[in-house]
């Protein structure tokens, strides 16, 4: 059979054009197809992205993880373990207190299942310094 044609399951041939072998290459590797990339794409809403989403995508904010995570040893805070899967909790509420984002202080090192505690106890909204220090400590 020539190159470009190949025989379905069910007896029938078809042909690949050079551009369709391309695309489909391209959509295996990882690189971005032309027919799936921004207004083409099915999930396109208009380009809306939300102010968290660009936050925590930015470098700045990548770089203060990393810097939490490299004070704290890459160590839970809470339950004293050495990497796995971490989390860098914001001590002030990170809607609450803009300003506090980005500063490394504002930061501690928390498990997923530590995290994951301290929220599902004292909730998504109004964290504090203090909530935290009752969680890490049990004092309060």
């Amino acid at each position: 059979m020539p190159k470009g044609i190949f025989k379905h399951k069910k007896g029938y041939k078809r042909t690949f054009t050079p551009t369709w072998r391309d695309n489909m290459s391209r959509s295996h590797t990882g690189k971005p197809c032309p027919w799936n990339a921004g207004e083409k794409s099915a999930r396109w809403k208009g380009g809306i992205t939300t102010t968290n989403v660009i936050i925590k995508t930015s470098p700045e904010y990548i770089a203060w993880r990393k810097s939490v995570f490299v004070r704290d040893s890459f160590t839970c805070q809470k339950y004293n373990t050495k990497g796995g899967k971490l989390c860098a909790h914001h001590i002030n509420n990170f809607a609450d207190f803009p300003e506090l984002r980005l500063a490394i202080d504002n930061g501690i090192t928390l498990s997923e299942k530590a995290h994951k505690e301290f929220h599902k106890k004292y909730g998504k909204k109004n964290n504090t310094k203090e909530q935290l220090e009752e969680f890490l400590y049990g004092t309060g």
